[in-house]
């Protein structure tokens, strides 16, 4: 499965695994970078700025889009949640700590988005100041699923399927989907976006 990274924070890259993305950073000039190769796992990782931006060996797609189809494609995850959360302590660093609130509490602080580990538990994937534009990123993912899900669908109705969903095949399904592509008269993503 393609993974994104930051280069130090002058370059996001897609690639297959940290090794490929040190690799590619070389490749590119970033001698001096390769160390500060970083996988990125949910929104926050996303340096500020490069939300639009398009990844190296991305092609279209920019570098949010990405990480909805690579959090969509997580293993690790069998589902979605949004919670709001509010402000109950802030470390010695100033790194604020939230807790899970009820939705009608008058103190909430963020909306978060959640992946719900298969292991158990939650992992916060992107904080958000109002609940629409939470909504809006948990929608984005659970749309990406659906796809990955119709095309395996379609991929074992044909005799065709790949073992893995991060198989090629499904991977170019997918690229054509969000790059304004039109398979089986689906609607594209990328305006949605």
């Amino acid at each position: 499965m393609q993974q994104l990274y930051t280069v130090k924070i002058t370059r996001v890259i897609m690639s297959q695994n940290l090794q490929e993305a040190r690799r590619l950073a070389l490749s590119i000039e970033n001698v001096n970078d390769v160390e500060l190769v970083e996988p990125i796992q949910n929104l926050f990782d996303i340096p500020t700025g490069w939300e639009d931006a398009i990844p190296y060996g991305a092609e279209t797609q920019t570098t949010r889009q990405c990480l909805v189809a690579q959090l969509a494609a997580d293993t690790r995850f069998n589902g979605f949640e949004v919670h709001p959360s509010l402000e109950v302590s802030k470390d010695k660093h100033g790194q604020v700590n939230l807790e899970q609130c009820d939705e009608n509490d008058p103190a909430i602080t963020v909306w978060s988005v959640y992946g719900h580990l298969i292991e158990g538990g939650l992992e916060c994937l992107a904080d958000f100041d109002i609940k629409s534009r939470a909504e809006e990123f948990f929608g984005q993912i659970i749309k990406v699923q659906s796809m990955w899900a119709e095309a395996d669908e379609y991929f074992s109705a044909s005799g065709t399927r790949p073992v893995f969903a991060e198989d090629e095949h499904l991977e170019s399904y997918f690229e054509d989907r969000i790059s304004d592509g039109d398979i089986y008269g689906g609607q594209p993503l990328a305006e949605d976006w």
